[in-house]
């Protein structure tokens, strides 16, 4: 998958090559940011989101592997319940940020 990075971050780079002198360097991030291959600050957060999403559903995964082996220890299902809540609020929060996403695509139509 090809890292694109937000346009702060391809500015950032730009000065830094500009103090490293690389006009090379330069053209290519400048060639990038007309093409449009950067990722919205709104858009790295609902990816985030989604990373964390997916880090809690591996945690679940490996809980419930464990439980299976000791159904009766209450720390292994506490930590289990917390997940689930902390899943639940992920999900809310992924749905509400693509929601927001959603309208300012058809806002900017």
């Amino acid at each position: 998958m090809k890292k694109l990075l937000t346009v702060d971050q391809y500015l950032d780079l730009y000065l830094l090559a500009g103090e490293l002198g690389d006009q090379l360097w330069q053209n290519e991030i400048m060639e990038k940011l007309n093409n449009g291959e950067y990722i919205t600050e709104h858009s790295l957060k609902i990816r985030n989101l989604w990373d964390e999403y997916k880090k809690v559903n591996m945690e679940m995964l490996d809980l419930y592997r464990q439980l299976q082996k000791d159904a009766s220890n209450e720390a292994l299902t506490e930590k289990f319940r917390a997940l689930k809540q902390q899943r639940i609020i992920l999900n809310r929060q992924i749905h509400k940020e693509e929601k927001k996403s959603q309208l300012q695509h058809y806002k900017t139509k």
